[in-house]
């Protein structure tokens, strides 16, 4: 019943969504009409990278909440999820058309709107390769404080049925959409073991960690680029950091406060009834998290919001 209720609201209140519609996936035939377009002095391109459950997908509404610019988030969820796949497992699999797609997708934006701001989760493992190919003026790294961050990946169902890897690799996920089969990944050989010893938890705060690792450890070595590192618990419906942000990006037309919290009317998709918070975890649960955290990634609390 809660499951029902919560997609009927989520239908409703796209329905409002005046911007939806301005953010819709693109047809490829659309694309290819932008080919030979010129990114000009007055054109900006910016990435947004991130574990999930950040609010990505509220931060890039923002953007999207402006004439001058277009947001958008996980515009090519089967595509972006392959490609974080592939980036992880480091197959070889050509990237060039993965690349192109976003290419064309920048200039098919900045013809339209000016300006584009193209973020996902799933760029998480090729933060360098995705800069050079694509030349962005600014990048974002999104984050959201640990405990929250697993509690939401544990809602959000991830690793549910982690017993199924059989100990050797990930299988093909035949219970919703195919792109569900690549965003799962599980460790390569050098943790494998390891983590197939771990509780959920433990396993989602594996991923949480080595992914936030390696956009940090990227980011860091990433120069004439501006970049940005924004903690949710910051910028959650902060008004004067939505102000300097205006003021940064040159947004037309600036929001209101009152429109400014509206553009944080949909939540984003949660598996209903599934909370499992961190003061109910058990003690074994509990070690995973901090001995996982200290392991890969110890940088939270050093990091700063910088707008």
């Amino acid at each position: 019943m809660k499951n029902f209720l919560y997609e009927l609201k989520v239908k409703y209140l796209n329905k409002l969504d005046r911007y939806k519609k301005k953010n819709q996936r693109p047809l490829y035939n659309e694309l290819e009409k932008y080919k030979e377009y010129v990114k000009s002095k007055d054109n900006h391109i910016a990435l947004g990278f991130g574990a999930g459950r950040t609010g990505q997908s509220w931060f890039s509404r923002i953007f999207n909440n402006h004439q001058n610019w277009i947001g958008s988030h996980e515009r090519f969820p089967d595509y972006e999820a392959f490609y974080r796949y592939i980036t992880f497992y480091d197959l070889p699999i050509s990237k060039e058309n993965f690349f192109n797609l976003l290419k064309l997708s920048a200039y098919r934006d900045m013809s339209k709107y000016q300006n584009t701001f193209i973020s996902s989760p799933y760029f998480s493992f090729g933060v360098n390769e995705l800069v050079k190919e694509i030349n962005p003026n600014f990048i974002f790294f999104n984050l959201r404080n640990p405990i929250n961050s697993v509690e939401s990946f544990f809602q959000k169902g991830w690793y549910i049925k982690s017993n199924e890897f059989n100990n050797k690799s990930p299988l093909i996920d035949i219970s919703n959409n195919l792109y569900r089969s690549f965003s799962r990944i599980i460790p390569k050989q050098d943790f494998l073991d390891e983590w197939n010893r771990l509780t959920r938890i433990g396993k989602i705060t594996w991923f949480w960690a080595l992914t936030n690792q390696k956009i940090y450890e990227d980011f860091e070595k990433i120069k004439n680029i501006e970049k940005f590192y924004l903690k949710l618990e910051d910028i959650d419906q902060n008004y004067d950091f939505y102000e300097r942000l205006s003021t940064k990006f040159l947004f037309e037309k600036k929001l209101s406060k009152k429109g400014f919290l509206q553009t944080k009317i949909i939540t984003p998709n949660i598996e209903l009834g599934n909370e499992y918070k961190y003061n109910e975890w058990n003690s074994l649960e509990k070690n995973e998290f901090e001995n996982i955290l200290t392991q890969f990634f110890p940088y939270y609390d050093k990091i700063n919001t910088n707008i």
